[in-house]
């Protein structure tokens, strides 16, 4: 079986072009609007307390995705990364960003205009192999840190084995520690998907969902 290795931190940025469309279907390649009400408030749907609000976004551990991070409205805006946990009161605009900072701010981008989108490079780091939960960041403007702020839930990647897509050898891997908590024989950490110390329907489940999908 194979044992889930050392993962590191890849962040960057990037100047983009503030003409890509505000709509996001591409988890690993997404677009959110900033508005002072709440991040993508611009969106059709959106409002205080909905899914679309200050989304709650799912990624992987070990998989780069991209935010594309537009102006919606009239203010200035910035797009940053905290370690999980970080409340509102914790963000601090002046303090320096570390991709290996464990309490506060990660990765910012400059500010965003009517004329200057930035999009983020991030690989998440968590959560480790171990049983302790799901990772997660959370994610703020920071020049509006209470209206403006987002989560991201990180699982472990569904692609155990790292051919890049989600195949019948992953599903078989998770299957095989179908069932299994860290003191069986068949225990797989990067099996047990969503990290609550056992491999069962829902860890099977989860990596059926990607079947087929490049990670």
């Amino acid at each position: 079986m194979l044992i889930a290795g050392t993962l590191t931190a890849n962040f960057g940025l990037q100047k983009v072009k503030a003409t890509i469309s505000p709509a996001a279907s591409d988890p690993l390649a997404f677009t959110i609007v900033g508005d002072v009400e709440g991040w993508n408030a611009t969106v059709a749907g959106c409002t205080s307390g909905t899914p679309n609000c200050n989304p709650t976004i799912t990624q992987f551990r070990g998989v780069t995705f991209s935010v594309l991070a537009k102006w919606g409205d009239c203010c200035t805006h910035d797009f940053a990364i905290y370690t999980k946990g970080t409340p509102p009161a914790g963000v601090d605009m002046t303090s320096p960003c570390f991709t290996t900072n464990t309490n506060g701010c990660l990765v910012r981008t400059p500010s965003i205009t009517p004329t200057s989108s930035w999009g983020i490079n991030f690989n998440a780091t968590v959560p480790k192999d171990d049983f302790t939960g799901v990772g997660g960041y959370e994610y703020y403007c920071e020049f509006h840190p209470l209206s403006m702020h987002g989560k991201f839930t990180i699982y472990k990647n569904p692609d155990p084995v790292k051919a890049g897509t989600v195949n019948i050898v992953d599903v078989a891997t998770v299957a095989f520690s179908f069932g299994a908590t860290p003191t069986s024989p068949n225990w797989n950490a990067a099996a047990d998907l969503n990290n609550d110390g056992k491999v069962d329907i829902l860890d099977v489940a989860f990596d059926a969902f990607y079947f087929g999908q490049p990670i």
